[in-house]
């Protein structure tokens, strides 16, 4: 028993629903640790689905840490971690990116929702840093993602990059998970390079035209919402560097995508060294941490 307002006793809430945590990953030897421990302890389980090709020590580190390490070759983000929901034992589910982390705050919020869940998934308010700063306004100031699932009614959309997730119902919970996606230029450039890819395939999948002049107009409202009417200006300087590089993935998905269908009758993309490439397929689960959804 617990103690209302005006002196009452309310009943104990109960226990909560077991929880499974499931992180993808590859090469993450870096993040993984951060994302380890904000959940070891705590979680009842933790799997973490590594691609194949990881070649660091990935692995090593989260069987140390007490994780189920399992390898699933990767297609899109959205199938990866619906390959993780069908190996987790427990029916509800928190599906995290190696480079995120849960605050106290958010766990709390979690154990709250799921001693009574009332919702089929749950979403969170993200953080994002750039340069180590969190973004509070721009188009990464307003960023939450549905990653709070009942593993038998809810499911990723495997062929979105934002990677929408179906459910009947979807809740949102206080506190925070914090995404340290933008930590230098040399690290984010091919995760933004990566996006516009995946986002050009999409484009051309839905049957959307695009050309030099729509990737230049759509480049330059991206920069001009996220800078200005969505007040990325007040972030400082890493907000303009934020404004600029998700107009410049903007500009490329949709310049990719003009490429992609002057080669459609061939069905192939212009690889690396003018040799060719198959198209890549779409990609990713959250929200758009490389802002091509422009």
């Amino acid at each position: 028993m617990t103690t209302g307002e005006g002196g009452g006793r309310t009943p104990d809430p109960g226990p909560r629903a077991p929880l499974s945590v499931v992180i993808t990953a590859r090469n993450e030897e870096e993040q993984l640790p951060g994302a380890l421990e904000s959940v070891v302890g705590w979680a009842d389980e933790i799997v973490v689905v590594l691609d194949p090709r990881t070649r660091d020590r990935s692995g090593e580190l989260a069987r140390a840490a007490g994780a189920r390490v399992l390898e699933h070759p990767f297609v899109s983000s959205g199938a990866q971690c619906n390959w993780g929901l069908e190996q987790a034992v427990n029916g509800w589910v928190l599906v995290l990116d190696a480079d995120e982390r849960v605050t106290p705050t958010l766990r709390s919020a979690i154990e709250e929702a799921l001693t009574r869940p009332v919702h089929q998934a749950y979403a969170l308010r993200r953080t994002n840093f750039a340069f180590g700063r969190g973004m509070r306004f721009g188009d990464w100031g307003r960023d939450w993602v549905v990653r709070l699932l009942d593993c038998e009614r809810a499911r990723f959309e495997e062929r979105s990059v934002h990677g929408a997730v179906h459910a009947g119902s979807v809740g949102r919970l206080r506190g925070e998970l914090l995404h340290d996606t933008l930590r230098s230029l040399d690290q984010y450039l091919p995760k933004v390079h990566d996006y516009a890819l995946r986002g050009a395939a999409d484009l051309v999948a839905a049957g959307r035209r695009a050309s030099v002049s729509r990737a230049v107009a759509h480049a330059e409202w991206r920069f001009v919402r996220g800078l200005f009417l969505r007040l990325g200006i007040l972030d400082g300087p890493a907000g303009w560097a934020v404004a600029v590089l998700l107009a410049h993935g903007t500009f490329l998905k949709w310049l990719a995508a003009w490429d992609l269908q002057r080669h459609s009758g061939s069905g192939v993309a212009p690889g690396v060294g003018g040799g060719r490439s198959p198209v890549p397929g779409p990609r990713s689960p959250g929200s758009d941490p490389a802002g091509t959804s422009g």
